[in-house]
């Protein structure tokens, strides 16, 4: 049966929520920390393991722009370990909750394409 291409709209949203979060990064100066102890980290799900599924929830500390790539660094929210990811590991949808966790930048707080005369994928 014919049916939507959702591998293709998964993609693409993925690559939108990269973008935007990375512009939200660039706003505070390529890099951006938050506080284990204090509760308000952005929690994400991530194939940690990119051959086999292995899903995990990553409390995600800090958010940098590195050589012109975005890093990201966490930890396992069941364990505590350090996890070693990329963006792209991250499921559709979650990418953007980071970006819910960064608060404005002199009274910037919009990253969406309109906002910043970008066309949407």
């Amino acid at each position: 049966m014919n049916h939507t291409d959702f591998f293709t709209r998964t993609r693409a949203i993925k690559a939108q929520e990269y973008k935007e979060l990375y512009a939200a990064i660039e706003l505070h100066g390529g890099c951006y920390e938050w506080k284990q102890e204090n509760g308000n980290c952005p929690i994400i799900a991530v194939n940690i393991d990119s051959i086999q599924p292995s899903p995990a929830d990553v409390i995600i500390y800090k958010a940098a722009i590195e050589d012109g790539r975005m890093q990201l660094r966490g930890v396992e929210k069941e364990y505590g370990n350090e996890v070693d990811f990329n963006p792209d590991d991250a499921f559709a949808g979650h990418l953007s909750s980071i970006i819910d966790h960064l608060p404005p930048v002199n009274g910037v707080n919009d990253v969406t394409p309109q906002n910043r005369k970008e066309a949407t994928v």
